[in-house]
């Protein structure tokens, strides 16, 4: 939770932090600011929550943003290697109804709802962590509506490190895990999925060594776990394609992986049956409703740069943004700050749009784009706000330092509206209405505030904006009287009824709300 104290702004480096105040335009509520969606962060197959805790830091003590519970489930409820069901998904945290940004996932507990943060305690050794994805797309979706419940949100927006994006996938990919709507329509809940490390094309370096670094740096990876048997690209003796991700039979030859034991079960789909024929997750379809982004390090180490960004390559989903980096091993790339926020950029477009509430400071991000951004060289950013009826607009902005270059309103057909930036605010029509904030990022990350405040618009009889149609506005209308805009540059400000003329009809308009307040 953040204090009254807390910094507002942030300047991220991979190696450190800096303060860089702007210009404030209006007044904004410093301490009640808040992302659009919430975000949940979902850990990787030898994780748990605090495999975010860097990112958890950064953005609740130096944003000042506000952190939830962490969503805590136990995968392997049963104890029992030898199979592998949904039902053995268990459940510990159920939250209050409150506002929060963001959320941690741990799957590192165990039946009796005992959770671990410390680096790979493996649930008192019945590997939930290491469960197989299709649990994990349950825990997913049972989390999505726990926070959107809990805050009232209409999406979340998914971060996930490396397996934790397939347990993502697993939920997009998958319509069962979807809420279904009173006109009995199944939909996902996501505005955004960011990936990184992720073995979307799986990953063989589970084999052997892996085993070893995990013993290393304090994980136990068992080969014969669920985890594994779904990362697989191919196996070592059959040479199968894997089959959670490629599609294939659950038979014991076919996931053949070890000499003198194999996988604990071939129970992909966790039905409680084997020998199914399975449609594999790169074989399914993916909703294309949601914008994407992808990390990828050149020197990963476990998964390559092509299975990283292989969702990218097979699906080439419309709205996505591809990111790339040096030096960078696997297990660090959760604590790649930066390039993970740069992954976090809101829409470039107004088809994907975060909502926004008038009066209620947001936060965004400022960021350098990545490969296949719609705009290379500034960030724009859309905002979409629910007008009840004709209103004015006013926005009040907060560190945007010099960044901000544009700001624009649109309505629902991509009209343009007005310069947001206008001290006498825009008038916004009813119905769906878009904000446009264009800003020049820098080499670094950047953090910015804003509000927008909407007020009833005057009525068009109230010429002269007095708030009263009175005798002035009559004697004004009369004055106008045969006016046509194109041969008056002002305006023709008498044609309330917008028929392109100043006439009786307007005259008569303005009389009958004579002495009415505006």
């Amino acid at each position: 939770m953040r204090g009254p104290t807390s910094l507002r702004i942030f300047c991220l480096t991979t190696a450190m932090m800096s303060v860089s105040m702007g210009v404030v335009v209006g007044q904004v509520d410093l301490y009640d600011a808040r992302l659009p969606l919430p975000v949940l962060f979902l850990h990787g197959m030898s994780g748990d929550a605090s495999s975010w805790g860097e990112m958890a830091n950064l953005l609740s003590q130096d944003a000042g943003l506000t952190e939830g519970p962490n969503l805590n489930y136990c995968l392997n409820g049963d104890g029992n290697d030898d199979q592998s069901t949904l039902d053995e998904v268990l459940p510990f945290t159920a939250l209050p109804t409150a506002h929060a940004d963001f959320f941690r996932i741990n799957y590192e507990c165990n039946a009796a709802g005992n959770c671990w943060s410390n680096g790979g305690a493996n649930s008192d050794g019945i590997f939930s962590g290491q469960a197989a994805a299709a649990k994990q797309g349950l825990a997913v979706a049972d989390a999505i509506a726990e926070i959107l419940e809990s805050t009232g949100a209409p999406k979340v927006i998914l971060v996930a490190h490396s397996m934790g994006g397939l347990g993502a996938r697993e939920y997009l990919q998958n319509p069962g895990f979807w809420p279904v709507n009173d006109n009995g329509e199944a939909h996902h809940c996501v505005a955004k999925l960011v990936t990184s490390g992720t073995p979307h094309a799986g990953s063989n370096f589970t084999v052997g060594w892996l085993e070893d670094l995990g013993d290393l740096f304090g994980f136990d990876i068992e080969q014969r776990s669920d985890a594994v048997r779904d990362l697989r690209t191919s196996y070592f003796y059959s040479g199968d394609p894997g089959v959670y991700l490629f599609g294939g039979t659950e038979d014991n030859w076919v996931l053949w992986d070890f000499l003198f034991q194999n996988f604990w079960n071939v129970d992909v789909n966790c039905n409680g049956n084997e020998g199914d024929l399975i449609i594999g997750l790169n074989q399914k379809p993916l909703a294309d409703d949601l914008e994407f982004a992808c990390i990828t390090s050149y020197d990963d180490g476990v998964v390559s740069a092509y299975s990283s960004d292989a969702m990218m390559t097979t699906y080439a989903p419309t709205h996505r943004e591809r990111f790339f980096v040096d030096g960078v091993f696997h297990t660090s790339l959760n604590n790649e700050l930066a390039l993970t926020l740069q992954g976090m950029d809101e829409p470039d477009t107004p088809d994907m749009a975060y909502p926004m509430t008038a009066g209620q400071t947001l936060m965004g991000f400022t960021s350098p784009q990545g490969t296949d951004a719609p705009f290379a060289s500034v960030d724009v950013d859309v905002y979409a706000l629910q007008v009840t009826e004709e209103s004015i607009a006013t926005l009040d902005t907060l560190w945007f330092s010099n960044q901000l270059t544009a700001a624009e309103w649109h309505n629902a057909d991509g009209e343009w509206l007005g310069n947001a930036l206008d001290p006498n605010g825009v008038i916004l029509p009813e119905g769906i209405c878009h904000l446009s904030l264009t800003t020049t990022p820098s080499p670094i990350v950047t953090n910015h505030l804003f509000s927008t405040n909407l007020t009833p618009a005057p009525c068009p009889e109230d010429l002269d904006l007095d708030g009263v149609v009175g005798t002035s506005d009559i004697l004004e209308a009369l004055a106008q009287f045969g006016c046509f805009p194109e041969d008056n540059p002002s305006g023709c400000s008498a044609d309330v009824n917008n028929d392109g003329n100043v006439a009786v009809a307007d005259i008569l308009a303005i009389l009958s709300l004579f002495g009415e307040n505006c």
